[in-house]
């Protein structure tokens, strides 16, 4: 206890966050290697508190991450096949047309702001 009352003595000498007075002659100083400081006690408590989403975030991520591989390792081998490739490729089709009508006009206003700004900005 003694060198973490040491750590969180404040130069005015009192305890930080607590007002206890401090002994005479004790100042703020570094921590010596080694020793825990209040930073490493709040990252500490900090991750203690995170650790159960954290858990929960690879919890939903595994499942969507292993059908992702799944897919991704089925596509490879379905190339693969010149028969199996020409059926996959016309079925695919109506999807990509759709990504691409969905996010094409996004991507177009985008650009068009972009070439205002330039522009805007060159004046």
């Amino acid at each position: 206890m003694r060198t973490y009352t040491h750590n969180l003595i404040a130069e005015h000498g009192t305890l930080v966050g607590l007002g206890f007075p401090a002994k005479k002659g004790y100042a703020a100083k570094p921590a010596a290697k080694g020793e825990v400081t209040l930073a490493k006690r709040a990252k500490n408590v900090a991750l203690f508190f995170a650790a159960p989403f954290i858990g929960l975030a690879y919890l939903l991520a595994f499942p969507v991450i292993g059908l992702a591989l799944a897919l991704w390792i089925g596509c490879k081998a379905v190339m693969k096949n010149k028969k199996a490739r020409t059926v996959a490729l016309a079925a695919a089709a109506p999807v990509i047309a759709l990504a691409f009508l969905t996010v094409g006009p996004v991507l177009g206003l985008g650009a068009l702001a972009w070439a205002g700004g330039k522009a805007l900005v060159a004046g």
